[in-house]
Parts: C-alpha cells; structure tokens; sequence
C-alpha cells in the first residue's frame, strides 16, 4: 500500500521480477524432469506379483499391484530432493536476510571522537577570541554557521587521520569494505554486490549463504544433466513425437548452458574467498591494500570456524572487521 501510494508500485514489483522468472526457470526444469524421466522411470518398475491366497473354502490367485524399485531409482530420487530441499531452504534464506548494516557501536565511538575534536576546535577558537580569559559556555561564542564549519573541518581531519570512509549519500560514517548500494540506498557490511535474481545485496551476513546457494546450485544442475543424459539419448534414438524430442532437447541443453555459466561463476567467488576481495572491489580500477592471510585464514572468514557447517545453510556466528 505504501508503494501504490508514492506511485512506486511498478517499480517494486519489477525489482522482483528477476526472481519470479528465477523461481519459473527452476519450476520448469524440475516439472520437466519429472514428467519425462524421473515419473516414466517409476511406473516402468511398476508389476503385477501373482500370489496364491487360501481361504477357508477355496485357493483363488489373485494379483497385487507393487512397485519393485531398483537401487539406482531410489538413490536419484533420495539425492535429487535432498538437494533440492537444501537448495529451497538456502534460497528463502539469502532472499530475506539483509547483509548487515554498520553497528551503532562503531557508529557512536566515531561520533565521539568527532565531538572530542569539535569540542577542542571551539576551546582554541575561543581561546584566541578571549586571549587568557575562561569562558563558562562555548555555544554562546561561537554560531551555528562556525559550528557547521567546525563539524565538517573535524569530519575530514578524522577522515585523514584515521583512514575512516564517510558516506555522502547516508551521511555517516562507514567502516573498511563498507559501500553504499544505490537500490537498497542504504551501506552494508563488506557489500559484495547487489543480486537482481534474489533482490538483495550479498554482505557480511548472508554471503557464506549465497556460496551455499551457488554450491546446491551446482550440484543439482549437474545431477539433472548427468542423469538426463539418458532420457535425451533414448529421445534421439527413438520414435518420439516432435514435441517431446524438442522439449527434452531443450532442456538438457539449457541445462549444459547453465552449467557452464553456474561453474564459472562459482570458480570465481571461490577464487574471490581464497584471495579476500569482494566483486566490488575486482571491479574497481583503485589500488587496493593487500590482506596479509591465508587461504585458510580466509576461507575461516567467511564459513566459521567450524567445518561442520560449511556445507549447511547455517550462517556462522563471527564478528565483522570493522577497522
């Protein structure tokens, strides 16, 4: 209602259009899937058993309907919907947690470093004014215009003093790899860039997640088109209506697109963990300080200390790096 009410309806709604075609592109892999492989493969193991069944008065054979799976069934369809129940839960996670605003802690101890030096630019200023004489109230010596002077003065000492980086459009300060996204208009905590597909930006708190989901991501592409490659070999092979061959046709080779694209992209944020920079900061033609860590080092920073849940979606529970 807020939306419709600024005229801004339109636009909130295409910024989740991206992950409404997203989620369509996965509904039909999977619908796909199902109805000419993995469903086919079930009812094809599907018998009638004979048994002889003795009653009191006669021995009548009946038959039972059964399924008989074979190992390989079971195991596909066992890992297929576990990953893709990984997949799903880590998907609604990154969409809906927020990568992690600057901590009003950091926020206050800066502000008081910069009152600390206001407060000791109005005593020299008054001190010169006044020469030896004490003042019992600096605010009635100096104006409102000198105190805007003074402020933005202090802003830009502490600046270069302390290497700290201030946000033109939030007004604040903000900490070490800390950037302002333009569509959230808010800065985030080691922002790694903004996701049109998942309508978030990737930080500090949901950036282990987001690997995860390139890791599910991964996996469960590459299941599909290990797996497929059967239903699309019998389809070429067979007599099969033109409708059928180019639908299975057309997924399995989207699927290989995919995968090449899903591969590289996740090869390089793997590269981007073991050499700790973000997307933003490759992208930026600034020089950049070298982090003096390890591999491992590195990679503790992101998924925790504890191996245990590197591969779940589990955020760990680490503290950011501020200065």
């Amino acid at each position: 209602m807020k939306y419709y009410k600024q005229g801004q309806l339109l636009c909130y709604i295409g910024t989740w259009m991206p992950f409404i075609i997203l989620v369509t592109i996965f509904l039909f892999f999977y619908g796909v899937y199902m109805q000419t492989y993995l469903l086919p493969r079930i009812r094809s193991e599907y018998i009638e058993k004979p048994v002889i069944e003795i009653n009191t008065y006669l021995i009548q054979l009946v038959h039972i309907n059964d399924y008989v799976f074979s190992n390989s069934t079971v195991v596909i369809t066992v890992l297929l919907h576990t990953i893709l129940v990984l997949f799903l839960i880590t998907l609604i996670r990154v969409v809906t947690i927020l990568p992690g605003k600057v901590p009003k802690e950091w926020l206050n101890r800066v502000e008081g470093e910069i009152n600390k030096m206001i407060e000791n630019e109005e005593n020299m200023i008054n001190f010169h004014k006044k020469g030896s004489q004490t003042s019992t109230s600096f605010s009635s010596e100096i104006d409102d215009e000198q105190r805007l002077q003074l402020n933005s003065k202090a802003r830009l000492e502490l600046i270069d003093k302390s290497g700290h980086r201030f946000c033109k459009n939030c007004q604040a300060f903000k900490p070490k790899r800390c950037h302002h996204c333009r569509q959230c208009k808010t800065c985030w905590l080691k922002m790694d860039h903004h996701c049109q597909w998942l309508n978030n930006c990737i930080g500090y708190n949901n950036y282990k997640l987001f690997i995860n989901l390139l890791g599910y991501s991964w996996l469960l592409i590459s299941f599909i088109m290990i797996t497929y490659s059967r239903c699309y070999y019998d389809t070429l092979n067979s007599y099969s209506s033109d409708s059928k061959l180019f639908l299975v046709s057309f997924t399995f080779l989207y699927c290989c697109f995919l995968w090449i694209l899903l591969t590289a992209f996740t090869l390089f944020h793997l590269w981007a963990i073991k050499s700790n920079i973000t997307t933003l900061e490759y992208c930026e033609n600034k020089p950049r300080q070298p982090v003096q860590k390890s591999a491992l080092e590195n990679i503790v920073e992101v998924f925790g200390t504890n191996p245990l849940i590197w591969f779940l979606p589990i955020q760990p529970n680490t503290k950011p790096i501020l200065d």
